[in-house]
């Protein structure tokens, strides 16, 4: 099925598609009347490539962006390119660096924070499903400030199944989980791996912590906080994977 154009807004986000993608920038929107720097800049960046600039009232460039939180700038994008499973895990290089699962993550800003993340902390890639999950929304693309042009993206039919697929070639999967078995920073973590968060409130579902190696928990001070959000956790655990890998690093998946 032919997938519909996509929106970026936001000055920093349209930025980057402009600079990193504009193959797939289709057009650049503006509000009419009085331009701020970033506007301008975004402008004359646009048309030095060639790609069309159209100035619409406030309400339409919201009702593009689906917030009204754009910063006067939405670029229609051609759908992000996503990658099969087994093409994300057949690019991986050889250091092979944490790949994240979500599993049915619902706030897209959540997503986004987590993109922009696994970007900046050189995640292998993200993996989340088709049903019952959130997807690549303008809100989620802002959020993610320019990263969807610098993950490699899978969406999956099957979540469980993924798990299944990444630990045959060779990743260990560990869930991010209160109640895990091991603790970050503390205990050793088997490399590579796969990082596997879950929705917010929820967690990681049943079936899919079922095919999961470990259970990974983030210590959090006592009587501090409950709890963190989907997109923090994936912060902390990408990061902490990185400063804390395995003592083998070429132990293979038993």
């Amino acid at each position: 099925m032919k997938r519909k154009p996509e929106y970026v807004c936001g000055a920093h986000s349209v930025r980057v598609a402009l600079e990193r993608g504009p193959e797939r920038v289709r057009r650049l929107y503006v509000t009419a009347g009085r331009r701020n720097r970033s506007v301008s800049e975004a402008v004359r960046l646009a048309e030095s490539l060639g790609v069309p600039v159209e100035a619409l009232d406030t309400r339409q460039l919201t009702q593009k962006a689906a917030t009204a939180q754009h910063q006067n700038l939405v670029a229609e994008v051609h759908p992000t390119p996503l990658l099969t499973l087994d093409d994300l895990i057949e690019a991986q290089p050889a250091s092979a660096p944490p790949i994240l699962l979500l599993d049915g993550l619902q706030d897209p800003r959540n997503f986004g924070a987590i993109l922009r993340s696994a970007a900046a902390l050189g995640a292998g890639g993200v993996v989340w499903p088709k049903d019952n999950a959130v997807g690549l929304t303008p809100v989620a693309a802002k959020a993610a400030a320019g990263a969807l042009e610098v993950v490699p993206l899978a969406r999956v039919t099957n979540l469980a199944r993924a798990v299944s697929a990444l630990k045959e070639a060779g990743y260990w999967a560990l869930a991010a989980d209160a109640h895990g078995d091991k603790t970050l920073g503390v205990d050793e973590l088997p490399r590579p791996c796969c990082l596997v968060v879950g929705a917010e409130g929820r967690g990681v579902r049943p079936l899919v912590l079922k095919n999961c190696d470990a259970r990974v928990r983030i210590p959090i001070e006592a009587g501090a906080v409950s709890s963190l959000n989907a997109s923090v956790a994936a912060a902390i655990l990408l990061h902490g994977v990185r400063v804390n890998p395995s003592e083998d690093e070429d132990t293979a998946q038993a």
